[in-house]
């Protein structure tokens, strides 16, 4: 065993199973502008919703009419509001029940949607091999690095053989998120549950392979964005 393994195994007094991680209650927002304001950092409607038809124009490109998606992390349905239309049925997943509660009511009129609760790193309840396309937008930058590769193994397991993945991270190379690491240094964020967790496209492209995926394309500009295939 490597010095790096030992120095990292768990004492007998360690050997209890580790705690499921509790992200859902980190996002309570108090009304549908604060959540807005806490997915998107706006609270213009307009321009909440118009980045969300902006964002389903571009899953949309790999979603049939008899297609089953998953929306990892859907928030209030920002972007499922709008890829709900182009597929068979759409489950929009998320960590809280208060952002769950308002997209139930905002998605109310769409009866192709079905609503699910994360727990953890874990999507219990949602079938293995079901889904045809998969897709989280900035939603794993918000838990720790080893969790959110959980929940791309998550992603895998639910994703068909056929199935594709649209994933975005934000990208620590570009200018805007390196401010934000700087400004995350500089003001001792460190201990902020809900900070962002930034990603390299190296990096990327060397998880999504680890965790199941096939890289089918891999931009990087101030977000990464993969399109994966079931490997």
């Amino acid at each position: 065993m490597s010095r790096f393994s030992s120095r990292l195994r768990r004492s007998s007094a360690d050997s209890a199973p580790a705690t499921r991680p509790v992200y859902g209650t980190r996002w309570v927002p108090q009304d549908e502008s604060e959540a807005m304001d806490q997915i998107l950092n706006n609270r213009n409607p307009e321009e909440f919703e118009a980045a969300g038809q902006r964002d389903a124009a571009r899953i949309g490109k790999l979603v049939e009419p008899t297609d089953t998606v998953l929306d990892l992390g859907c928030g209030i349905g920002r972007v499922a509001r709008y890829v709900a239309p182009l597929c068979r049925e759409i489950w929009a997943v998320d960590a809280s029940d208060t952002m769950l509660a308002y997209a139930r009511e905002r998605l109310a009129d769409l009866p192709n949607v079905r609503f699910v609760q994360g727990a953890g790193a874990s999507l219990p309840g949602v079938p293995s091999e079901s889904f045809d396309v998969v897709y989280s937008m900035l939603t794993l930058q918000h838990v720790e690095r080893e969790h959110a590769f959980l929940l791309l193994r998550e992603l895998r397991r639910i994703l068909k053989s056929d199935g594709r993945a649209f994933l975005t991270f934000p990208n620590l190379l570009s200018d805007t998120y390196l401010q934000a690491f700087l400004y995350y240094v500089d003001h001792d964020e460190t201990d902020n549950p809900a900070r962002a967790r930034f990603y390299t496209p190296e990096e990327v492209s060397r998880l999504l392979p680890a965790a199941g995926f096939e890289v089918e394309s891999l931009d990087a500009d101030v977000e990464i964005v993969a399109i994966c295939n079931a490997a």
